[in-house]
């Protein structure tokens, strides 16, 4: 599945934009639909158009966003300090956010997108001349995929337009859906593919990287866990760690690695490769590096973070600080302080010299991006099964991630315990884009905030970020959600109605 992105550009048929004006107008080299699915490599083919929107062509369609989950936290700035270097991701950092905000509007456009494609796919799939096995699995794929594009949106906005037919904007309803009729679609196509899908054993080499059984339920326990829903939860959790199908075998330093792809404990990730001719890998590696290091500097850990994790043996495959030993050819990494907000960088998505393309780095790097890995999914079942009143299950998938990095396990119970598993939580998924999401689905948003400014304000002392007041605007009342943005609503003649306080 390496070549997941680069197969799309011979799909010329399926580069459409969901909610964009310019969906109508004629496409001159349009491949013609009428006649396409006509046999098990074309509707191979698009699928993998389905999976391509995940990390599309270039860095600024979807990869940029990725970052949000951290600096729109306590974890993360938005990175290097030239103020009109992608001003608009300064101001989500800051919470200085309004609808026209060019982020959001990219992260709404290239999520229709990828629904767009599952949609075509889940229509004329069934009528192709293939096996009816053939389909089932195809089919099943394309809704899992369109179950994760939803997930997105509604973690960003919540309730949202919900589309499950390929039509143009002219004929959809765009009017929003409730943000509970987004999760039961979620639900149901999860539910649905997950009858289909193979085990991650049973997928095949060329085919390593689709979706699986275990991503299907794993994507349930985390829309069970968004809404609070702590039974269904523990229970999808259970059912993927009952599979014996993840471990955490891969030490903590291989996790990010390129070469571990799709190791022991991935349950889904975006799959990245350097190629000649396409751009067929990710961003990330570049877009967070030291602009000394030929990087782009964004997204910068907090030092917050950083004395947070302390001398917890994760930090140094998580965070790189000014003067840092990183390799042979890093033996003191310079961050760039310059143009730093924080004197730090991200380790997880850092390539060493010999593992960067050898062009067009910022979009051809061929590290994986995981989406979701088997550390993530046991500290969601720890923390249902706390909620569940089951704190010995808690304690014992806590203790399991703790184990895994060599530290001792914890003995807690009550509020101790769950905020234990919080900690674990921002230990273990530092800057990999969840620590927002986290914090406002379980109403620590606000507190953190305001602790967050307020250490950088009044009581940090770091050399780099003490001063720094990004998040100074950040409301509680208004910011657990994104605002629509203002060009699908002018789309849609004022029938999508904006979120509160934008």
């Amino acid at each position: 599945m390496k070549n997941i992105k680069y197969l799309l550009f011979i799909l010329i048929s399926l580069n459409f934009i969901s909610c964009s004006d310019y969906i109508d107008n004629e496409i001159t080299g349009k491949q013609n639909l009428d006649n396409y699915y006509s046999n098990y490599v074309e509707c191979d083919k698009a699928l993998i158009g389905c999976y391509a929107s995940l990390s599309p062509q270039d860095w600024w369609e979807t990869d940029f966003f990725w970052m949000v989950g951290d600096v729109c936290s306590d974890d993360a700035f938005k990175g290097n300090t030239n103020e009109g270097d992608q001003r608009d991701f300064g101001n989500l950092a800051n919470f200085n956010i309004t609808p026209s905000n060019e982020w959001l509007d990219s992260k709404w456009r290239y999520t229709y997108q990828g629904i767009f494609r599952c949609n075509l796919a889940i229509a004329r799939i069934p009528d192709a001349p293939i096996t009816a096995g053939q389909k089932e699995i195809l089919v099943a794929e394309a809704k899992f995929l369109r179950a994760v594009y939803y997930f997105e949106l509604v973690k960003n906005w919540g309730g949202v337009p919900l589309l499950t037919e390929p039509i143009s904007v002219s004929e959809a309803n765009l009017e929003r859906s409730t943000e509970a009729e987004i999760w039961a679609q979620i639900e149901k196509d999860l539910t649905e593919a997950k009858e289909f899908l193979p085990m991650k054993s049973e997928v095949s080499a060329s085919n390593v990287g689709r979706a699986t059984k275990g991503a299907a339920s794993a994507y349930l326990a985390r829309a069970a866990i968004f809404q609070k829903k702590y039974d269904d939860a523990q229970s999808w959790a259970n059912d993927v760690i009952t599979s014996g199908q993840y471990n955490l075998n891969d030490p903590f330093s291989k996790v990010w690695s390129v070469e571990n792809p799709n190791g022991n404990g991935s349950i889904f990730e975006i799959q990245n490769s350097y190629n000649e001719l396409y751009d067929s890998g990710s961003a990330l590696p570049v877009l967070s590096r030291s602009r000394a290091d030929g990087g782009w500097g964004f997204c910068t850990p907090s030092s917050n973070l950083d004395n947070f994790m302390g001398n917890d043996p994760r930090r140094a495959y998580t965070i790189i600080k000014q003067g840092d030993y990183v390799d042979a050819d890093h033996p003191s990494y310079d961050t760039d302080p310059t143009q730093n907000m924080s004197g730090r960088i991200n380790r997880k998505y850092y390539l060493s010299m010999g593992e960067r393309p050898e062009k067009s780095e910022h979009t051809r790097s061929p590290l994986n991006h995981i989406l979701f890995r088997y550390a993530d999914l046991l500290l969601i079942h720890a923390e249902s099964a706390y909620y569940n009143g089951d704190e010995n299950t808690a304690l014992s998938s806590l203790n399991k991630v703790r184990s895994r990095v060599g530290l001792g396990n914890i003995i807690a119970t009550g509020p101790q315990l769950i905020d234990a598993i919080f900690n674990e939580r921002r230990l273990e998924l530092a800057m990999e884009g969840h620590r927002y999401y986290d914090l406002k689905r379980s109403g620590r948003l606000a507190a953190a905030m305001a602790s967050f400014l307020n250490y950088n304000l009044n009581e940090s002392t770091d050399l780099y970020d003490a001063k720094n007041d990004e998040g100074k605007y950040f409301n509680a009342s208004i910011h657990s959600l994104f605002p629509i943005p203002q060009s699908e609503i002018n789309l849609s003649q004022g029938k999508i109605i904006q979120n509160v306080g934008y």
